[in-house]
């Protein structure tokens, strides 16, 4: 997307002519005859933690050209090192997708010309401070807006540079390249970003290939075939879901340990795109891997949806050295192929699901469930299938509104969304109301104490319930599974998360398959209350474990805030149950609490301490940018 020009062209340009150590989001650049580089971000002000997004800003003489991870036959990728290493974490660099060089010789190489943005991740480290500079007569004034730095600290970026730079010659340089970055004040206090390198920046990361967890109805596949005597062996990659962009679409192999790659030739198919690249062994003589890993980018396709995109994808490939023909490069090269594997993922979900049963609200809601099916006038089958039908429901809406997000840019894997303070406040308003209605302050439609007769809807409703309440607590066992899923489109999500539901909802199936389980289970007498009260402490600790989850993304006035509207929750939810509370009143205080959750969730994502993602960037002054 296109950034807003800035307003100051005279004032940047007398930043990039000052000596010493820019201020702001853009340092100097350092000069060659063949390049100038220099480092930039893309805050005026930047958070005082979490995810800080730089990049190392080249600038290419005619004919010159800088290098991708995969330098190609000749030459190195740049390398760095950032400063202070105790305020920062070490540098991931991102790799836009890079384009081929032809040399002389027949030599290849992968790279940039002209101009490009090497994006480069770390994280600021808020519980080691840093101290502002002390004035002096050497430090330089402010000459801009972003030039000026705020009453907080200032922390001064160095960046260790070592890159090669080739025409047909190379030549090699070292910079240590300077930027000295503003800080917010306070941690309530929003960050501002620079509108011209936010958009240089975003630019670049619209270039870093996606993998296909990101994009819906995209697939990949290998194999490599080295089963013909004295031939070279050849791998097949395929990408269903897309089409090539004619004259543009290129296929780019990172380094691998067993293999050299020679030319892809590519092949355009109904489907998708098929490639072929020979993979000549480095070492003769010497038997092959049964398998082997590879890491690759394709270049300029087009999804479905006519928007194209660069792909990247890292596969475990079956080397296949027996008679006959390979096998199908979609069915991972693994023994009984990809539906094999997709049925060990779909028992693994399961696992998943029933090891949520056991979370403090999720188990709070299950005991105090099973006990209103032992009341007078309780179908007990009737009510285990209302609640496991909404267990189940409540899983497929999760994956509509997943599938939604990943439709709309979002990031929607299992991790990320659970990192969202938005939905980390969503899911302690969610505990604290069941804790609530268990201490009988709140009457929504979940088991209650008096309940004469509980009907099915009840039950169906505290299935739906049971869904916020447990993805809370994010599941190892579940990461792969929702990630493959993903990779393999609607169908597949709409399947997995409903075996998640089942095993959530295993409980409620084992009663409706034995209902004499529930007839175990003791009679309601005067001790329920009692009992139902002991488990609103449970989802209380629930809700105040995830409060303690939701400290570590929101600033701390901003969980005080938060923690206020939780507070008037409660209170709201006391006055509405009080005796003698007219309906009109009623009515006005369920209108408060709503206002009060809806206020939580609202502050939680005003105070966030992390930026936003970089699919939801937009290109303003006060939409801070960030990585992903």
């Amino acid at each position: 997307m296109t950034a807003p020009k800035t307003a100051l062209p005279l004032l940047a340009a007398a930043l990039l002519l000052a000596p010493g150590h820019a201020w702001g989001v853009a340092g100097e650049w350092s000069k060659n005859l063949q390049s100038s580089v220099r480092l930039i971000t893309p805050w005026r002000t930047a958070p005082r933690g979490g995810e800080l997004i730089l990049g190392l800003h080249f600038r290419l003489s005619p004919g010159w050209h800088v290098y991708w991870k995969n330098s190609g036959d000749a030459g190195f990728p740049p390398s760095v090192t950032l400063q202070p290493a105790d305020r920062l974490t070490p540098p991931e660099i991102l790799w836009p997708t890079p384009r081929r060089f032809e040399l002389p010789g027949g030599l290849v190489a992968f790279g940039y010309e002209k101009e490009v943005v090497y994006p480069v991740r770390a994280e600021i480290k808020p519980e080691a401070p840093a101290t502002a500079p002390a004035a002096t007569s050497d430090t330089p004034p402010a000459t801009s807006d972003a030039a000026a730095a705020p009453a907080g600290e200032v922390l001064h970026l160095a960046a260790d540079l070592d890159y090669l730079v080739c025409q047909v010659d190379c030549v090699p340089y070292r910079y240590t390249l300077t930027v000295d970055q503003p800080l917010v004040g306070d941690q309530r206090d929003q960050p501002d970003s620079d509108p011209e390198t936010v958009g240089l920046l975003q630019a670049a990361l619209d270039q870093v290939p996606r993998i296909t967890r990101e994009l819906p109805g995209v697939r990949t596949g290998a194999v490599l075939d080295a089963s013909r005597a004295g031939e070279t062996p050849d791998l097949e990659i395929r990408v269903l879901g897309a089409r090539a962009l004619a004259g543009k679409t290129d296929l780019f192999l990172e380094s691998q340990e067993t293999f050299d790659a020679g030319r892809p030739r590519m092949r355009a198919t109904a489907s998708g795109v098929v490639f072929h690249v020979p993979m000549k062994p480095k070492v003769t003589n010497k038997p092959l891997p049964a398998r082997a890993t590879l890491d690759w980018t394709v270049s300029n396709l087009v999804g479905k949806d006519g928007k194209p995109f660069n792909l990247e994808a890292r596969r475990d490939v079956q080397v296949w050295a027996q008679a006959g023909a390979p096998p199908d490069p979609m069915k991972e090269g693994a023994p009984g192929g990809a539906s094999d594997r997709f049925l060990r993922l779909l028992l693994r979900a399961f696992l998943g699901g029933l090891l949520m049963c056991l979370t403090p609200a999720v188990l709070a809601l299950f005991i105090g469930e099973i006990f209103s099916l032992r009341l007078p006038g309780t179908g007990v089958r009737e009510g285990a299938a209302a609640a496991a039908t909404g267990v189940v429901g409540g899983c497929w809406v999760v994956a509509a509104v997943a599938l939604l997000g990943r439709r709309a840019g979002l990031p929607a894997n299992w991790p990320d969304l659970l990192q969202e303070p938005a939905v980390g406040a969503l899911l302690v308003v969610a505990a604290l109301l069941l804790a609530l209605n268990l201490w009988g302050f709140l009457e929504i439609p979940l088991p209650a104490a008096n309940a004469g007769r509980a009907g099915t809807g009840r039950h169906l409703l505290a299935g739906l319930f049971t869904v916020p309440l447990a993805i809370a607590w994010p599941i190892p066992l579940l990461e792969e599974p929702v990630g493959f899923a993903f990779g393999r489109g609607p169908a597949a999500v709409t399947a997995l998360f409903a075996v998640i539901g089942f095993g959530l909802a295993f409980p409620y199936l084992l009663i409706l398959l034995a209902p004499a389980l529930a007839r175990r289970v003791p009679a309601p007498g005067v001790w329920l209350p009692r009992l139902r009260e002991g488990l609103g402490f449970l989802a209380g600790g629930g809700a105040l474990w995830l409060l303690y989850a939701l400290s570590r993304r929101v600033s701390p006035v901003g969980l005080a805030f938060v923690e206020l509207a939780l507070l008037g929750m409660g209170l709201l939810a006391w006055l509405r149950a009080r005796e003698g509370t007219r309906a009109v009143a009623r009515f006005v205080l369920a209108l408060g609490l709503a206002a009060c959750a809806a206020g939580a969730l609202w502050l939680a994502d005003h105070n966030r301490l992390t930026p936003r993602p970089l699919t939801a960037l937009e290109s303003t002054t006060h939409n801070p940018i960030s990585g992903g």
